[in-house]
């Protein structure tokens, strides 16, 4: 199913669970590995996350190891998931992982997506449960079908 970070914002438990395709910038960095689209207004998060036993090698919570690799396959909500090894997710790496500051690219991601819960704070209602202090909904990436630098 394609879906844009807007419509995904605007009704994360529409896509709840499901097999997506999306694309917008990507940020990659200390406590950050999100992806976002600066026309959107809306203050939710999605936290990205590689399937498979692919690590994110993202610091970002509480006993959390920024590694290359899971000891085992990533399972979300009993989900197994997996990642497609290709140039374009070499390429992404390469876009995305520095060594200081952010990485940042577009891409086209398909992925798993899972919506959180919705949440009331005092600054408005969000879907939280995953990412750094559990802030935001998640991405699984399966595959990187396209990838272009900033």
């Amino acid at each position: 199913m394609r879906v844009t970070v807007c419509q995904l914002l605007q009704d994360p438990a529409r896509y709840n669970n499901q097999q997506i395709e999306i694309t917008g910038t990507v940020s990659r960095g200390f406590e950050d590995f999100t992806l976002s689209e600066s026309t959107c207004k809306n203050d939710n998060l999605i936290w990205l996350e590689f399937g498979g036993m692919k690590g994110s090698e993202v610091m970002y919570c509480c006993g959390i190891t920024a590694t290359p690799k899971r000891p085992e396959t990533l399972i979300v909500e009993g989900v197994k998931t997996s990642i497609v090894e290709d140039a374009a997710l070499e390429r992404f790496e390469e876009l995305t992982k520095v060594q200081e500051g952010y990485g940042r690219a577009r891409a086209t991601l398909v992925g798993r997506y899972f919506s959180g819960k919705k949440t009331k704070l005092p600054g408005g209602t969000f879907w939280m449960g995953y990412g750094h202090m559990g802030i935001a909904s998640l991405l699984v990436i399966e595959q990187v079908k396209d990838v272009q630098p900033l």
